[in-house]
């Protein structure tokens, strides 16, 4: 009798042992998970308000310039990439070894263009005239 309590009582133990740990790589992914989920959140936002600025720019005409500034990304980096070609707004933010990417179409005209930033590193967008082509493009500085 005495060897079977102890049998059981290890058990128990081994079974809440097996369970905490369980638990612990549960959380421990759930808290991976909403980290991602907010570098991407953020940089989500700041697509869409940078596409939205870039339509500002380029509707108050030539010569007008617009301060942005990159999200804090706890030490990630992010490039704003303007291609005039395909006239996209592509973002690409890496932060702790994991690329987030978001493309975004443009309204109005770009030119070919983009700036690598460091968290809450100020840039420039400008409404740029081409003489060469008569045309009013917008563009994106360091």
């Amino acid at each position: 009798m005495r060897g079977q309590l102890s049998i059981d009582l290890m058990f128990a133990v081994l079974m809440i042992i097996v369970t905490i740990t369980n638990l612990t790589y549960l959380a421990t992914t759930e808290i991976s998970h909403s980290e991602e989920l907010d570098v991407l959140t953020n940089v989500k936002i700041f697509s869409i308000s940078l596409s939205d600025h870039v339509s500002k720019v380029y509707a108050t005409g030539r010569g007008y310039k617009i301060k942005e500034i990159a999200p804090n990304l706890d030490g990630g980096s992010i490039r704003v990439i303007f291609n005039g070609t395909e006239n996209t707004i592509t973002v690409n933010a890496s932060v702790n070894g994991r690329s987030f990417w978001i493309v975004r179409n443009s309204t109005v005209p770009l030119y070919t263009s983009n700036v690598t930033l460091s968290s809450e590193e100020e840039f420039w967008l400008v409404a740029y005239y081409d003489e060469n082509e008569g045309m009013l493009y917008v563009k994106v500085e360091g």
